[in-house]
C-alpha cells in the first residue's frame, strides 16, 4: 500500500536552498541596490553640470552666450530648477530632461528655445530668490513681476538668427 506524500517533501529542497544561501542572495540583492543607487545619484548630479547642459547641439548658443555673461557662476539648475522641494526638484529635473532629450533626438525643438510658462516661473523664483534685496521696495516684488519682461536677454544674450539642428 502506498502512502501519501508529506506536504512539505515538495518544498523542502527549496526551502534548504535558500536558507543554505540566504546571507548571499541578502548580500546580492543589497550590492545590487547599492549600485543602482550610486548609479542614479550620480547620473542626477551630472545631469546638472552646465557642461552637460550645453553639450546638446539646441543649447550651444545658450551655452556659450551664458558663459561670457554676469551670471556665469551659477550652474544652469541655479535658475532654471525650482528650489526648496527636493522631491518637487526630481520630478522636475526628470521631466524636463525627458522631454529635451526627446527633443534633441527627434529634433524637434523650435528654432529659437523659448521657457515654458512653468519653466518661466521657476526662472522668476530663483530671480526673486538672488535679487530680492535690490528689488523688495519696488512695484516689481509687490506684484511679483516677471523679471524677464525687461531682462530676457541679460543671461544668455540674444538668440542667433536659427538653432536647432538642420534636417537636410
Amino acid at each position: 500500500m502506498k502512502m501519501a506524500p508529506k506536504e512539505d517533501e515538495g518544498r523542502t529542497d527549496f526551502d534548504v536552498v535558500i536558507k543554505k544561501h540566504v546571507w548571499r542572495l541578502i548580500g546580492i540583492g543589497a550590492a545590487c541596490g547599492f549600485v543602482i543607487t550610486v548609479l542614479v545619484f550620480s547620473g542626477y548630479h551630472f545631469g546638472g553640470i552646465s557642461l552637460f547642459c550645453g553639450s546638446c547641439h539646441s543649447m550651444e548658443n545658450n551655452f556659450f552666450s551664458w558663459r561670457v555673461s554676469r551670471h556665469k557662476q551659477f550652474a544652469c539648475i541655479e535658475c532654471h530648477l525650482p528650489h526648496g522641494n527636493i522631491a518637487h526638484t526630481f520630478v522636475y529635473k526628470t521631466y524636463a530632461g525627458i522631454r529635451d532629450i526627446a527633443g534633441e533626438t527627434t529634433r524637434s525643438y523650435p528654432y529659437t528655445i523659448r521657457l515654458t510658462k512653468q519653466a518661466r516661473s521657476i526662472a522668476n523664483v530663483n530671480c526673486f530668490r538672488c535679487h530680492f534685496s535690490t528689488v523688495e521696495d519696488t512695484p516689481m516684488a509687490k506684484d511679483g513681476g516677471d523679471c524677464m519682461k525687461c531682462h530676457k536677454f541679460l543671461v544668455h544674450g540674444r538668440p542667433a538668427g536659427q538653432g536647432g539642428l538642420s534636417i537636410e
